[in-house]
């Protein structure tokens, strides 16, 4: 399966992706949020059906020169703005959802995706 076109996601949850998506020989565990690149039409398709959402490349950062790294203060913190960040994404998934299926019989779920994924940005917020 040789795809040259990839899009990078961030998956709502810890999810598996097939080895075979990747072009490896094992199934690849993905950790909540973290950026990972995948064949477009299997981006697409996680993404559609609300496992993950479209995010940017992650950046590359050079070797700090003092003290080796981030301390666990920065790691909190730039693990709670991606949170925060996967939240604010999911809520705009939800409703961009909310509005696709307006006036269907899947409103009523597609109501409650919102509210809980507003609830979880809310708890979100508030903690930091």
């Amino acid at each position: 399966m040789a795809q040259s076109k990839k899009k990078w996601v961030a998956f709502k949850s810890n999810a598996t992706v097939p080895g075979d998506v990747m072009g490896e020989d094992n199934d690849q565990k993905m950790q909540v949020g973290e950026p990972v690149q995948l064949p477009e039409s299997y981006a697409n398709h996680v993404v559609q059906d609300g496992f993950a959402a479209f995010c940017d490349a992650p950046k590359k950062t050079a070797p700090k020169k003092s003290g080796g790294g981030q301390s666990a203060e920065e790691k909190a913190a730039a693990e709670a703005a991606q949170k925060l960040a996967a939240a604010q994404q999911a809520v705009s998934d939800a409703d961009l959802h909310l509005k696709s299926v307006a006036g269907t019989a899947d409103e009523g779920e597609a109501r409650e995706a919102l509210a809980a994924a507003e609830a979880e940005l809310d708890a979100l917020q508030s903690a930091s």
